[in-house]
């Protein structure tokens, strides 16, 4: 089954929660374009500001959209947030880094669909299990936290192994590529990229700058945001934290005592740090973007990035 037949929406596409970009107002034009989007929960300092923006949604339109919630991320209000998307019957959720069940359970009852991102077999084996809607196959083009693998290679492989539906994230910006991933058996695509440079993003001239006058060669993959590997613009900050982590984080990382307090708080620290360097007045800046960002030439609108990924004219 296709996305937009899970959700009775027009296009399968999703426009990505992305830490610190996604917003209302572009989930807004999304939903109002004939695709959806996902509220990033972790960008509320509190669930009711959350709860606030939700209940603007579901008063403005009557399409389906969801929320991320990022449950291994060191956000104590990951519990109170979840509270807040079931009482609001929010249509789905999409999970992040970490084990689902308690939020799948909890959404069953309830009728919230819940999709998971995963990078890999294992990952979506776990997911399935626990009964998830959907999975999201995240791909070594995503933006953001990305996977090894091509998108020439999850797809298929999870298509193969698993009965639910399959939605490619990474590496999608034209038609060409939108019809390629639908073509190796993904039910949709959620797509972040492509959005950065939009009227309706808020993030900074600066950050758009960077997103439409880069190309794939001016994008890393790097541990040294958040302690998990995720693609970012080659700044002068990013350059300056270097590619790897300490021996002391490696070593601390491979203890099984030590692994999740250490994780936390590389992304306590890391995440802080990013917020500051996203929004504060430094020249040196973290700007998140996959390599499909060669493919983004001007700043344009949310519907128009839609339109130009499914191919309407």
């Amino acid at each position: 089954m296709l996305l937009n037949e899970i959700l009775d929406i027009k296009y399968p596409v999703i426009l990505a929660p992305m830490f610190l970009v996604t917003n209302i107002e572009m989930v807004k034009s999304a939903i109002d374009a004939g695709a959806t989007g996902a509220l990033v929960a972790h960008n509320y300092r509190t669930p009711d500001e959350l709860r606030k923006d939700i209940q603007i949604l579901k008063k403005e339109n009557k399409r389906p959209f969801g929320v991320n919630i990022t449950l291994d991320f060191a956000n104590e209000m990951n519990k109170e947030n979840l509270e807040v998307c079931i009482e609001e019957r929010v249509d789905f959720l999409i999970t992040s880094l970490g084990d689902p069940g308690d939020v799948i359970k909890r959404c069953k009852p309830k009728e919230i669909k819940v999709f998971c991102d995963v990078v890999n077999e294992k990952h979506a084996a776990k997911v399935a299990g626990r009964g998830a809607d959907a999975i999201i196959a995240v791909n070594n083009r995503a933006g953001g936290h990305a996977g090894a693998l091509e998108k020439g290679e999850i797809i298929p492989l999870l298509t193969q192994k698993f009965e639910i539906p399959i939605i490619s994230a990474g590496g999608v910006v034209t038609n060409q590529q939108f019809k390629e991933v639908m073509e190796l058996g993904a039910a949709g695509v959620s797509v972040g990229s492509a959005f950065i440079a939009t009227k309706e993003s808020k993030v900074p001239i600066e950050y758009k700058d960077a997103v439409i006058q880069g190309s794939e060669d001016d994008v890393i993959l790097t541990p040294r945001i958040s302690g998990i590997p995720s693609t970012v613009i080659n700044t002068a900050y990013i350059k300056s934290l270097g590619k790897s982590m300490s021996w002391m984080e490696k070593r601390l990382k491979k203890r099984k005592k030590t692994k999740r307090l250490v994780q936390k708080a590389l992304n306590r620290t890391g995440l802080s740090k990013y917020q500051h360097k996203i929004v504060g007045p430094d020249y040196t800046k973290v700007y998140s973007a996959g390599p499909s960002i060669s493919d983004v030439h001007e700043e344009t609108t949310v519907r128009a990035v839609i339109e130009r990924i499914v191919g309407v004219s």
